[in-house]
């Protein structure tokens, strides 16, 4: 397919919405996929180091 200006490639031949909308879900699934990967983590760090906190307090309690 040719386009002949900008106007016509972001018409992209009369679905634009179609193409440009897939686009935009895919972009935005994987966005939310970068957001859950990356706040999971944290959560797994943070309940590492809290049960390695709670693991060092406990050895230096023990006689």
């Amino acid at each position: 397919m040719q386009w002949l200006s900008v106007a016509d490639f972001f018409n992209m031949g009369g679905y634009a919405f179609y193409v440009w909308g897939s686009f935009g879900i895919t972009v935005a699934v994987v966005a939310l996929e970068i957001w859950q990967v990356r706040a999971h983590r944290r959560e797994i760090l943070r309940n590492l180091f809290s049960q390695n906190d709670s693991d060092t307090d406990l050895q230096q309690h023990t006689p």
